[in-house]
């Protein structure tokens, strides 16, 4: 319906200028005189030009974009380069091309410098740049170049959209977070320590007294035929930090916050190669075991750079499994509102965790009255519950191991 109305409209716009011609013509003839042939005379060559726009081949433009700043995080400059080109030469004068985006937000967040005027002349090829500010967070998806070419009057108007789909991953903004890991313990007995020591039972090193809570797997019973006294066997120590790390995705005003918090724990863990599972709740809920590769982090980044509040503010679910129910490191919570539904949604499919620590992103460090009741609520289930406005989130872990 849309290029029957645009090829009706073009067809009127010839008919016009035609007409223009045709009396032009008729009045010279019939008017006579010196006036009205310099009339005839001054519109013949914008009449000639616009008849020949009419019939040049706007399927001869083309155009390429070039993205200049690929990597992109929220609230960053996206840099844009867009060459437009053809093979022939015909003089094109009021030239306006436009980037169109699939989003309505960013053609308001740019203003004007989607589009830009050009007087092409007889040039092969034109030029244009543009930023933008402040690019939110997200997916984002360019559509394709807009070209309109226009003659003097603007009786003969010409459009293309030239295809050139570009999808551009606005990442989330991270911060640089002093990690420290929130619990730690040893085979025998709790202390704080910077790293999980966990035993590797597949090699002996050496045999030791038995001491009460040793595993009788672990007792060398060859030393007891010998000597009658139970005897240990000494494993070699292996370090290991387990953190198991859940994003509350339902609606919040502090979710950009929540996934920024988010993303730079997931940077700053997997640096230090801390084997983090991240887990994103609702009902494209996703999880990610055993962070420690970048190619394993990048993965993670660019689902926290796509990610979208779930729908219902109710939605609070954890995908069920061994994965979830099954770890037993420390649980970190990324919450704007630790409320019952999502406490529970927690305890219920994270059984074996040793510790839960949940993070309160806040606005300012304001804490709302419904807020710090639902705080409470959440400490009086054993959780260590955190509130933190955006600019502490660098001493987020050190204040944790002070509560």
């Amino acid at each position: 319906m849309m290029k029957v109305a645009r090829t009706f409209l073009s067809s009127g716009r010839i008919f016009f200028v035609l007409f223009i011609a045709v009396s032009a013509v008729v009045f010279a003839m019939f008017q006579g005189g010196k006036v009205s042939w310099t009339i005839f005379y001054v519109l013949f060559p914008f009449i000639c030009y616009s008849i020949l726009l009419f019939f040049y081949p706007l399927v001869d433009i083309k155009a390429e974009r070039t993205i200049r700043t690929p990597n992109v995080q929220n609230g960053g400059k996206l840099a844009v380069s867009i060459t437009v080109y053809r093979r022939i030469r015909f003089p094109l004068l009021y030239t306006v091309v436009t980037e169109q985006w699939e989003e309505k937000e960013i053609p308001k967040l740019a203003g004007e410098k989607l589009k830009r005027f050009f007087l092409w002349g007889f040039r092969k090829e034109v030029k244009w740049e543009y930023e933008i500010e402040r690019m939110p967070r997200g997916e984002h998806v360019l559509q394709g170049v807009e070209v309109e070419v226009s003659d003097f009057f603007g009786w003969i108007k010409k459009k293309k959209f030239i295809p050139a789909k570009h999808t551009i991953l606005v990442y989330p903004k991270t911060v640089s977070i002093n990690y420290v890991p929130i619990d730690t313990q040893y085979d025998r007995g709790s202390m704080a320590s910077p790293l999980n020591i966990v035993k590797d039972t597949t090699m002996a090193t050496g045999v030791r007294n038995y001491q009460p809570g040793d595993r009788v797997t672990w007792i060398h019973w060859k030393s007891f035929a010998r000597t009658q006294s139970l005897m240990t066997k000494e494993f070699e120590d292996k370090r290991s930090q387990e953190l198991f790390l859940i994003l509350d995705s339902r609606p919040a005003e502090t979710f950009e916050g929540q996934v920024e918090l988010a993303a730079s724990i997931l940077k700053e863990s997997t640096s230090q190669q801390a084997g983090l599972t991240f887990m994103s709740t609702g009902a494209e809920s996703s999880i990610f075991p055993f962070i420690q590769s970048e190619e394993q982090f990048h993965r993670a980044l660019v689902h926290l750079a796509k990610i979208k509040p779930s729908k219902d503010q109710s939605d609070a679910r954890l995908p069920g499994g061994e994965e979830t129910s099954g770890h037993g490191g420390s649980i970190v919570l990324i919450t704007g509102n630790p409320d019952w539904p999502f406490i529970q949604s927690v305890t219920q499919n994270v059984k074996n965790a040793r510790r839960i620590v949940c993070f309160v992103v806040t606005q300012d460090g304001q804490i709302p009255p419904t807020l710090a009741s639902n705080i409470q609520l959440a400490k009086s289930r054993g959780i260590a519950v955190h509130s933190l406005a955006q600019e502490r989130f660098t001493t987020a872990f050190e204040e944790v191991t002070r509560l």
